[in-house]
């Protein structure tokens, strides 16, 4: 199978996970299914041109940011997925409240964001040979384990440093984003 066919199966298969999210009754979930519904819709209308390798025109920034962001929402949604699925979420009191006084989890947690979010992208601008390296599909892989993994690690050891995990992970990759140029340009 091809890279856009999993693509549009893989997109299609959020359409009925969306569904059942939002007509699932808990209160976490139900907010999540819209999200997931319109994310599967549009990553199916965008599979040709986000995930073609043969496509005959070059990319331009404006396709390059928009695949880099359809990326890091997606990471998003599967973190807030996990939360759900979990039932380890927690009320944003909740969790301002806990990282008052922040523990070792919450370092870590910072940490891993800002080099799992934004320090991997800037390793891979700056050295050609992991540049070469990142395109493989077990890099892809490694890098996707790491960074679900140590979410997941994380939310279930300490939730509320897991949602710090995740907004520093947003926040370095936003800034990666915009900060160097599209991967399609290195």
């Amino acid at each position: 199978m091809d890279r856009v066919a999993l693509a549009r199966w893989l997109s299609l298969a959020l359409v009925p996970l969306g569904v059942w999210l939002s007509v699932d009754g808990s209160n976490a979930g139900a907010p999540l299914g819209v999200p997931v519904v319109l994310f599967g819709l549009a990553g199916f209308g965008l599979s040709d041109r986000l995930f073609d390798p043969d496509a005959a025109s070059p990319r331009s920034l404006v396709d390059a940011r928009a695949a880099d962001l359809f990326q890091l929402g997606a990471a998003l949604l599967v973190f807030a997925f996990l939360a759900v699925v979990s039932g380890r979420f927690e009320s944003t009191s909740a969790v301002i409240a806990s990282l008052r006084s922040p523990g070792a989890s919450a370092l870590v947690a910072v940490v891993a964001g800002a080099l799992l979010g934004g320090g991997v992208a800037v390793l891979t601008f700056r050295w050609d040979r992991l540049r070469a390296v990142s395109q493989t599909v077990r890099f892809r892989a490694i890098g996707g384990t790491a960074t679900f993994g140590t979410y997941l690690a994380l939310l279930v050891a300490a939730p509320s440093s897991a949602f710090l995990y995740a907004a520093v992970y947003a926040l370095s990759r936003l800034i990666a984003l915009f900060r160097l140029p599209p991967p399609s340009q290195w």
